[in-house]
């Protein structure tokens, strides 16, 4: 079911399956990206919690302008959680949403009770290449985004999601990215940590993985086998597989 709610000031358009749980899941996408990252998440996974997933301040349904920095975007979110009044809740975020997450914790942690990080890392270096291209409306990075064994039909599903974003929306996404830098911070995340990881990531590959693994310490680490960075969508059984189980 799609909604919205104003929050600073802006319309913030999110899709909620199951209100009135006891529980709430929020699914935070990444740099560019838009609800429909979760939309095998939304429709197959746990029933027994709330899950809502938001298009960002400026992205896909929802308007303003963004943000590039990633404590923006975490201000963003607490307001999100206040306006709807969210409690007993659990964040996911991939990639940059798995960086605003990250921050999130150490920032509220009494507003949430468990994280799942996703194809991220405690710091995100954005190769300049991928900057200039997005200046010049090329998606550049979807080269490296997914597993070689990954069907076209699904690719160019997910990338038709990315382009529903303005590009300087995205830019400025990918700059939040690039001065992201909690390497010396992140292992005062307290909270149960779930990190997810395709074997085939070359954006965040598996040492940005198992940084966040050895450093937080009730954290868990599952692979996705053959998917590369956009594992919620090459491998979206596995990963539903792999929530279920750290939050039952």
């Amino acid at each position: 079911m799609e909604k919205q709610v104003f929050v600073e000031g802006f319309k913030i358009v999110y899709e909620i399956e199951n209100p009135s749980q006891a529980k709430t899941i929020v699914f935070i996408h990444g740099s560019g990206a838009t609800k429909l990252t979760w939309k095998h998440q939304l429709q197959a996974l746990l029933p027994n919690y709330t899950k809502i997933a938001l298009d960002l301040i400026g992205h896909g349904e929802s308007k303003g302008n963004g943000y590039s920095s990633i404590k923006d975007y975490v201000e963003f979110i607490k307001s999100f959680i206040e306006t709807l009044g969210l409690k007993n809740l659990v964040l996911c975020g991939h990639s940059m949403g798995g960086a605003i997450v990250q921050l999130f914790s150490l920032e509220y942690p009494s507003l949430i009770d468990a994280v799942i990080i996703a194809g991220s890392g405690a710091k995100l270096k954005v190769n300049q290449d991928i900057l200039d291209a997005t200046l010049k409306s090329l998606n550049y990075g979807s080269q490296w985004a997914y597993c070689e064994h990954t069907k076209k039909k699904l690719i160019d599903q997910a990338e038709s999601d990315f382009y529903q974003t303005d590009k300087m929306v995205r830019y400025n996404d990918f700059l939040a990215c690039n001065s992201f830098d909690i390497m010396q911070k992140v292992m005062q995340i307290q909270k149960p940590a779930l990190i997810i990881v395709g074997s085939c990531d070359k954006l965040t590959p598996m040492k940005y993985a198992q940084y966040l693994k050895d450093s937080i310490g009730q954290s868990k680490l599952i692979i996705i086998q053959n998917a590369g960075h956009m594992s919620m969508w090459e491998q979206p059984d596995d990963f539903n597989r792999a929530i279920c189980d750290f939050l039952q």
